[in-house]
């Protein structure tokens, strides 16, 4: 039970950065779209702690990640260890960039508070190599960055909230 439990972490660590890494073409990333793309490359440059609650096959887990140092971090078994850096993450969103089709939609659906702060709402459709992906963003108004999301993909559904302040790596 222990190492399936380890091996679902890892591929819940997986895939919040492969989420995030996941590009649209140059078309689609215009109006709307750019939005939610400005918002995730505006977290490549802010300390950031990111909570995801992941439902798959009926059970439900928590993960963390944080953006911080040029590196990204995640919590594995109640220990934090380094998954990735920050600027191969980037190369990989600006590869794919280039590669996807013009399959990603976006749009603004409204404003609404979160934790206090005004935040723009924008739904969004892609669809990857990995399968359809949905997704709710809640993007700060004051500051542009992603304050939480909602996401769908395939039999995987995400809840992700983000907090900026006294953010630190954990090691």
């Amino acid at each position: 039970m222990t190492t399936a439990r380890t091996r679902l972490l890892y591929i819940l660590i997986s895939f919040t950065i492969g989420y995030l890494s996941m590009g649209a073409s140059a078309v689609a990333a215009q109006g709307d779209c750019k939005t939610i793309l400005d918002a995730e490359s505006k977290l490549d440059n802010t300390p950031a702690h990111v909570y995801a609650t992941t439902k798959i096959n009926g059970e439900t887990v928590g993960s963390e990640t944080i953006y911080a140092a040029g590196s990204i971090y995640g919590k594995l078994n109640g220990k934090w260890m380094v998954v990735d850096s920050i600027k191969d993450m980037v190369e990989l969103r600006q590869e794919n960039l280039k590669k996807n089709t013009d399959k990603l939609t976006c749009r603004y659906l409204k404003d609404e508070l979160v934790n206090g702060e005004m935040a723009a709402v924008y739904t969004s459709h892609d669809e990857t190599p990995k399968g359809k992906v949905d997704m709710d963003v809640w993007i700060s108004k004051a500051k542009g960055l992603p304050l939480r999301m909602e996401t769908d993909v395939d039999k995987v559904h995400m809840s992700t909230r983000y907090e900026y302040g006294n953010v630190k790596p954990p090691l």
